[in-house]
């Protein structure tokens, strides 16, 4: 919900609620102060009476619409108002005594027209509470708008922003202050997110640049040493070490840099890409490897996807995960690998439980002492597929475990 909806919609609640108290309230304060101005009409009309009955020479009751009198036996009781059953009329019962003798006076007066008039001012007073209401609804909402344009302004400006474009984020001037160092703030965060982005794209350039010499060097100058005699059994153990380490950290290098290269999305390029001829590409160029484990590949290919990618992102994360299975797997075990709708299936036998779900695509998590395993393959394939909205998940049915890739609904 947006803030401008939320703070409406509070006002409007509290302006019902207003509106459901006040009516009420106002409706009984209004019929008793009706009913107190009956009430002294009726005591006045008493007061009037009572010096014309005192000489009254005919002591037969007297007869009228609104006052009767007649003889009674209650000597002494007190005036009493109420009003009647059907709470028409409003009452007044006084006793008096005339020529020694107890008579009941009784002077009634209609409601009915007050409680019509009482009715119309409610009506009037809901309708322009109502109208007051959808004023000021309507005002707030619309000042509102005006007040909160810079706010949509800025957020414009802010999703059509890169971080790796040239030119500085400028937000237009805003009269509010508040918006005013908003925009101010923004505009220094963005540049310096800028400038951190081109410091690590150079950082990852330089990176892959500097470090691939040396480690070259030192490769080749590991070779040449292998070859020098006279070369002891224990010397050609350590130079085999040191060249297995030598290359375990030119792959290190190689995938902290795609990593890098990636989250600063270093890819713009794309193409149309066949998963399945890609897949099969691939499969070809590890068959050695499964040759050497004894692997049994199975593959189901019901479509061939096409997907709009750069196509080196798509092989490393295809090449990633066929990796993994012939990695971890068996000796003599099997790889299954599908593509139906949509999503793309490996799966392997392996270790005879499921793996740790929560740390599988984190960063130098490794599941296995294989040597050759850098910890990266499945985070590289992680953050592939968060830059194309892929969806990644792990699952275990024993005796596999899978990996499946959603890549199109």
């Amino acid at each position: 919900m947006k803030l401008l909806n939320k703070t409406v919609q509070y006002y409007f609640l509290l302006s019902v609620v207003l509106l459901l108290v006040a009516v009420p309230v106002f409706y009984f304060v209004l019929q008793r102060i009706v009913i107190a101005n009956v009430d002294a009409r009726l005591i006045a009309t008493k007061t009037q009476l009572i010096p014309r009955l005192q000489v009254m020479e005919n002591k037969q009751p007297l007869l009228d619409n609104d006052i009767t009198l007649e003889k009674s036996g209650k000597p002494g009781a007190k005036d009493s108002l109420y009003t009647s059953d059907k709470g028409t009329y409003r009452l007044l019962t006084s006793y008096l005594v005339i020529n020694q003798e107890t008579y009941r006076l009784q002077i009634k007066s209609s409601l009915a027209n007050h409680q019509a008039l009482i009715t119309s001012i409610i009506i009037l007073q809901v309708l322009l509470l109502s109208l007051l209401l959808a004023g000021l609804l309507l005002i707030n909402r619309s000042l509102a708008r005006q007040v909160w344009k810079p706010f949509y302004n800025t957020l414009r400006k802010l999703r059509a922003y890169k971080v790796d474009q040239v030119e500085p984020l400028q937000l237009p001037h805003s009269k509010v202050n508040e918006f005013e160092e908003l925009n101010t703030a923004v505009e220094q965060l963005a540049e310096r997110s800028r400038k951190s982005y081109v410091a690590q794209k150079e950082f990852a350039e330089n990176a892959s640049h500097e470090m691939r010499t040396p480690l070259a060097i030192f490769q080749g100058k590991l070779e040449l040493l292998m070859q020098t005699t006279p070369l002891t059994e224990e010397q050609a153990m350590l130079i085999t070490d040191m060249a297995s380490a030598s290359q375990r950290m030119a792959r290190l290098n190689k995938g902290l840099i795609l990593l890098t290269r990636i989250q600063n999305g270093q890819f713009p390029e794309t193409e149309e890409v066949s998963i399945k001829k890609m897949a099969l590409h691939l499969l070809d160029q590890y068959q050695q490897q499964m040759q050497q484990k004894e692997l049994i590949l199975e593959q189901h290919w019901e479509e061939d996807l096409h997907i709009a990618a750069n196509p080196t992102l798509m092989e490393v994360l295809l090449s990633n995960l066929l990796v993994n299975a012939i990695r971890h797997n068996l000796k003599g075990g099997q790889i299954i690998v599908k593509l139906s709708a949509g999503v793309f299936t490996v799966q392997n036998t392996g270790q005879l439980y499921a793996l740790n779900a929560n740390r599988l695509f984190q960063r130098f998590s490794k599941n296995s002492a294989d040597a050759e395993s850098m910890g990266l393959g499945l985070e590289i394939v992680k953050k592939i597929c968060d830059l194309y909205q892929f969806e990644i998940s792990y699952t275990y049915e024993h005796p596999l475990h899978a990996f499946h890739v959603i890549m199109k609904r």
